[in-house]
């Protein structure tokens, strides 16, 4: 089937909540832990293994890299720890916050340590008002630091593909020789990486996508790049974790051999690539299933695959059943399954809206999944002429949808501080100076990039201070009647 027009990653869907911002992927609780078929652990043995893997791979190599000091050696050790209980898949949001607190610590006390480095720049600086080629340069440096360092190949990945990512950001249409290095830093991080087979299998998922991701604008080192991860893949770690990973693959191959423009624009190869290598990820993501029914990821994956396969939406609704029906929290799948139903692909704006309210309403889902609906109303107002989107944010029924989705995701995540400025940004679109008021306060350290810098935030929160006033007159006034 020739598709809708419009690219996608699959990475993009299943991780939209952070792309590659960070990898909780609680979906992974059932994969098992070694090259051999084991039996499936308990959900709290598998974040505990996955956090210990992490604190070992990140406090052993500081201490023996050479830059610790008894000046910065408390902060270092407490934002590394909270990164591997990030990275365990506990209290991100939480977890984020002390990361960057005592990074910054850390930093100003004289640390120069390769992974604090990085860890700052991530977590701290890139929230800053710094321009893209500023941030940009700061994680080149970092990347530069930890490739010549003794921390373990997994970490030089890491710091790396944001290197690689934040540079070509930086670069937009044009792809430096700077970007292409380290990606092929990157590749070759990860390559070695592979060999170690106490790596949990949610890290060797979400390192391989990652660099999917990343390598997606290059059909040619996309493919060529898995070929060399297949063997290590298959030979160090379950089947149907590996047979994941090649549908992942396969999926994100399909779609940068298709390209980027309308389906008119497509060439007859590109519509022969792309259907020979979905034919791939099928078979692959089929056979994971069979080996592994308690794989959430797999389920996820199969919405992506859908996507461009084309089959009708009973298909699609069979494979997200089966994915929330193992993990109510799965914000991955319904993220999926509304970027199916957007009007460019195989649904319509009220389609979308009406599963975004079910996402809010549903008693049985949980975790990140209510914000489905403010992601169903970001994507509708991209649709408008960008003169129209202001008005898109002041219609009533806009507001009162992103008021019951935020309302509910930050009762259950008081400390969520990213997802409670996303909330004050889209008071302040919608003009609803009385919630923006009732927020401010309880915003925590600022991160301007959501406001668009520093500037913007300013005068967000000036026109709050300028309106609170007739928005109480008005609040008295409806009282009152």
């Amino acid at each position: 089937m020739k598709c809708p027009t419009f690219t996608v990653s699959s990475l993009t869907i299943l991780f939209v909540a952070g792309t590659c911002l960070s990898f909780t992927l609680t979906a992974c609780h059932k994969i098992a832990t070694s090259g051999i078929s084991c039996p499936v652990a308990s959900t709290n043995a598998l974040v505990q293994q996955r956090f210990e893997w992490n604190y070992k791979t990140l406090i052993e190599p500081y201490e023996n890299a050479h830059h610790t000091s008894p000046k910065w050696d408390e902060p270092a050790k407490r934002a590394l720890t909270s990164y591997a209980q990030m990275r365990a898949g506990e209290n991100y949001t939480v977890e984020e916050g002390i990361i960057e607190t005592n990074c910054d610590a850390a930093i100003a006390a004289g640390c120069d340590d390769p992974i604090i480095s990085y860890l700052y720049v991530r977590f701290s600086l890139a929230h800053q008002d710094i321009s893209k080629g500023a941030l940009a340069e700061s994680f080149s440096r970092a990347a530069q630091k930890i490739n010549l360092s003794s921390y373990p190949d997994v970490r030089k990945f890491w710091v790396s593909v944001w290197a690689a990512k934040e540079a070509k950001a930086a670069a937009g249409s044009n792809t430096p020789m700077g970007v292409v290095e380290f990606r092929g830093m990157a590749m070759a991080n990860l390559t070695a990486a592979l060999s170690d087979r106490s790596m949990p299998p949610e890290e060797v998922y979400g390192d391989c996508d990652c660099l999917f991701d990343t390598l997606q604008v290059n059909s040619f080192e996309l493919t060529n790049w898995y070929k060399f991860i297949e063997i290590p893949l298959f030979a160090n770690y379950d089947k149907s974790l590996a047979l994941l990973v090649r549908g992942e693959a396969y999926i994100d191959m399909a779609w940068s051999s298709r390209g980027n423009g309308y389906a008119d624009t497509v060439t007859d190869a590109g519509w022969t690539n792309f259907e020979e290598r979905l034919g791939v990820a099928e078979k692959a993501l089929d056979e994971a299933w069979s080996l592994n029914s308690n794989q959430t990821l797999i389920p996820t994956a199969m919405l992506t695959l859908e996507l461009g396969q084309g089959n009708g939406r009973e298909r699609m609704e069979m494979w997200f059943n089966r994915a929330m029906a193992l993990d109510p929290d799965n914000d991955a799948a319904c993220e999926a399954k509304r970027y199916y139903l957007e009007p460019k692909w195989y649904g319509s704006s009220q389609d979308m809206l009406a599963f975004g309210r079910q996402c809010v309403e549903s008693k049985a889902w949980g975790g990140r999944v209510p914000l489905t609906l403010v992601n169903a109303h970001k994507a509708l107002a991209e649709y408008q002429d960008e003169s129209e989107r202001p008005l898109y944010w002041k219609q009533p029924q806009v507001w009162q949808d992103l008021k019951a989705a935020f309302t509910k995701y930050l009762q259950t995540n008081p400390n969520d501080f990213i997802e409670r400025q996303e909330f004050a940004l889209y008071a302040y679109r919608c003009e609803q100076w009385n919630e923006l008021n009732e927020q401010l306060p309880s915003l925590g350290k600022i991160h301007f990039d959501i406001f668009g810098g520093k500037a913007e935030f300013y005068k967000m929160v000036r026109l709050a201070k300028e309106h609170a006033g007739e928005s109480n007159v008005a609040s008295a006034a409806q009282s009152a009647s």
